[in-house]
């Protein structure tokens, strides 16, 4: 029931989402061109922390009974599917599928690590610890960002992450030893990964079209894991089909809103606004894994929420 309401409302995504941000634009913030900007970016970004929380809790379902690999090939195999009917009716489609470059293959190959490596730890830890732990990403990609595209790090921006950062810190129990295990240093290797696909996502989007980035993201990772999949296949029942299938359409939704983020604000901006997912995933793993949070997780938590409200209200404030 829960992927049906996010298909309905996603169902006209683009139109829906930029209606949105505008109507609270002109109601609450003067219509300026760089607010608008930066709080449609904003809309897209927090659509997809939707759409991610709810890839986790698929993956993290899926994961008790399948390899990684081969979640991953049926993940993007479906993604790819998903979107032919949108690229089928277009005259330049055949052109599209010739435009590929070396370094898409780069971006395919850290996304499959990367997702590699989420997937092996994500049925062996609590949703929320998983997140928790992904959040040191926007530390990779603040750096990331500022090394290799130049751009430039606010001080908001950067208390806001650190204060997050702090809060995740919290969460984890650092001085613990649940903290260091094999399963958390794949999420934290997995995290490093995601973080140069930001950046390249970045890099890309200024040069090419949203949907050019995301069939090639697709395509070439399913191709990619197909031989570690086949090495341990399991046959999936119609019912895991469908969820497999949801999984790639989740996948694509999920990077088109990414991209359509960072059309409009700086990878540096929106990188606070991913600790907005902690709290997503603390109550879906609640209510369907039984995951009670700890009171350190909840005041993490209250942490990350607090920093990540400063940084939206602050940047508004001041125009950017």
């Amino acid at each position: 029931m829960f992927f049906h309401i996010i298909a309905a409302f996603t169902k006209h995504y683009g139109k829906s989402i930029d209606l949105a941000a505008r109507l609270v634009i002109l109601r609450f913030v003067c219509p300026k061109k760089d607010y608008r900007n930066y709080l449609i970016g904003i809309a897209w970004f927090l659509v997809g922390l939707v759409i991610s929380v709810s890839n986790d809790t698929l993956m993290k379902f899926l994961g008790k009974e399948y390899s990684a690999a081969q979640i991953v090939f049926l993940r993007y195999t479906f993604a790819t599917l998903s979107l032919l009917p949108f690229l089928l009716g277009k005259k330049d489609f055949a052109a599209r599928l010739f435009r590929v470059t070396g370094l898409h293959f780069i971006r395919a190959i850290l996304l499959l690590l990367g997702m590699w490596l989420y997937c092996l730890a994500l049925p062996q830890l609590p949703i929320s610890t998983v997140v928790a732990l992904n959040f040191v990403i926007p530390i990779f990609t603040l750096i990331l960002a500022a090394v290799f595209l130049r751009e430039k790090i606010t001080r908001r921006a950067a208390v806001a992450t650190i204060f997050g950062f702090a809060g995740i810190l919290i969460v984890c129990e650092p001085t613990g030893a649940k903290f260091i295990t094999f399963a958390m240093a794949l999420v934290l290797l997995s995290s490093a990964l995601f973080a140069s696909l930001d950046v390249i996502n970045k890099k890309f989007v200024s040069d090419e079209g949203v949907f050019q980035m995301v069939l090639y993201t697709a395509t070439i990772t399913a191709l990619l894991s197909f031989p570690f999949a086949l090495c341990q296949w399991t046959c999936p029942p119609v019912r895991d089909v469908c969820l497999f299938a949801a999984l790639g359409c989740g996948a694509n939704l999920l990077l088109y809103c990414i991209l359509k983020a960072f059309e409009r604000v700086d990878i540096s901006t929106v990188a606070p606004l991913k600790y907005f997912e902690f709290a997503l995933t603390a109550a879906v793993g609640m209510v369907v894994f039984g995951e009670i949070p700890s009171k350190s997780t909840m005041l993490g938590a209250l942490i990350i929420i607090t920093s990540t409200l400063c940084i939206i209200f602050a940047e508004v404030g001041s125009g950017r």
